[in-house]
C-alpha cells in the first residue's frame, strides 16, 4: 500500500485554516452553540497539529528540528512523516481527554469537598428541560458560576447535570430580583452550552500555558460569552437595570479577583481587565434601557 502523498497529509492544515477562517467570520453573528462548537474543532486540530509538530521536532534532533523544519515547513507533510501524524493523533486525544477528566474532576471534587445546599428554584425563572441543580455554596468570596457534570449509571445512558453555585456572600449580599438576574445570566451559560465547551477549552488552555492560540481562542471566546449571558438574562427577566445594579453592589464589595476555577464564572477573567470588562456590561445594560427609552419616545 502506497504512502499517504503530501496533499493527504496536509489536509488536517487545510480544514484548520478553515475552521480559523469560519471563526472569524461567523464570530459576532453566530449562535453560541454554532461558534463553541466551531472552536472545539478547531482546538482538537490544533492540538493534532501541534502534537504532530513536537514529534516531528523529537525525532529530528529537538533544537536542531525546530529551525530545519521552520526553514522547510513542508518536510512536516512528507511519506516519510506519516508515522508521526498517526502518533500525532494519539497524542492530541490523550491531551484532549486529560483536558476533559480534569474539568470532571474538579467539578465532582468541588461539590465532595466544598459545603453546599440546594436552593429553591426561583419562581420567575423558568426550569431548564434538562438536568439542572441551583446550589449555594457556604463561601466568603462574591461568586457565581456554572459547569456541566456527566453522570454515568449501569442502568442507562450518561446523562448530562448542569450545575449552577451562588456563595452564601452573594446571596446575602442581593436582593431577590438581583438573585433572579443572576441565576439567568448563568442559565444563558447554561442555554448556549459554555458550561460544556467553554469550561472546557479554559481548562485545556490553563493545561497548555504557553499556547499562544488556545489562550487567545479561550480569551476571546469568555469575552463573547459573558456579553452573550447578559443579553439572555435580560431577556428572560426582562429587566437589564436589575442586572446591572448586581454587578455594581459586587463590584463594590471589591471582591473580583482572579481564583484559578476551572468554571465560568459571573465575572469572567476577574482581575483588572474583568473589572473593566464589567464596567463595560454594565454601561451595556444601561445603554440598552436608554435605547429602549428613546424608541418609545419617538414611537
Amino acid at each position: 500500500m502506497a504512502l499517504p502523498s503530501l496533499p493527504l497529509l496536509a489536509l488536517p492544515v487545510v480544514l484548520w485554516c478553515a475552521l480559523g477562517v469560519g471563526l472569524l467570520l461567523t464570530f459576532r453573528r453566530s449562535t453560541s452553540e454554532r461558534i463553541l462548537r466551531l472552536a472545539a474543532c478547531f482546538v482538537a486540530l490544533w492540538a493534532l497539529l501541534a502534537t504532530t509538530s513536537l514529534l516531528w521536532v523529537l525525532r529530528h534532533g529537538g533544537l536542531g528540528g525546530v529551525g530545519a523544519l521552520a526553514r522547510e515547513p513542508a518536510l512536516l507533510f512528507a511519506p516519510s512523516s506519516a508515522s508521526l501524524w498517526l502518533w500525532g493523533g494519539v497524542g492530541a486525544f490523550a491531551l484532549l481527554a486529560v483536558a476533559f477528566l480534569l474539568n470532571q474532576a474538579v467539578g465532582r471534587g468541588f461539590l465532595r469537598l466544598y459545603e453546599t445546599e440546594e436552593l429553591p428554584w426561583p419562581s420567575r425563572l423558568p426550569r431548564p428541560r434538562g438536568a439542572t441543580s441551583l446550589l449555594s455554596l457556604d463561601s466568603e468570596r462574591v461568586e457565581a458560576f456554572s459547569f456541566t457534570l456527566l453522570e454515568l449509571s449501569v442502568r442507562s445512558l450518561p446523562r448530562r447535570r448542569e450545575v449552577i453555585v451562588l456563595s452564601t456572600r452573594l446571596l446575602g449580599a442581593l436582593d431577590e430580583e438581583e438573585m433572579e438576574a443572576v441565576v439567568a445570566h448563568e442559565l444563558g451559560h447554561v442555554r448556549d452550552l459554555d458550561s460544556r465547551y467553554l469550561t472546557y477549552l479554559r481548562t485545556l488552555a490553563r493545561l497548555l500555558q504557553w499556547d499562544p492560540v488556545l489562550a487567545t481562542v479561550a480569551e476571546s471566546l469568555t469575552r463573547r460569552e459573558e456579553f452573550a449571558a447578559d443579553l439572555s438574562a435580560v431577556e428572560l427577566t426582562q429587566r437589564p437595570l436589575v442586572l446591572a445594579r448586581a454587578l455594581e453592589k459586587l463590584l463594590l464589595l471589591g471582591s473580583v479577583r482572579g481564583s484559578g476555577r476551572l468554571v465560568s464564572g459571573l465575572f469572567g477573567p476577574g482581575d483588572r481587565r474583568g473589572r473593566r470588562e464589567i464596567d463595560e456590561r454594565i454601561e451595556r445594560l444601561r445603554s440598552r434601557v436608554a435605547g429602549s427609552a428613546e424608541a418609545a419616545r419617538r414611537a
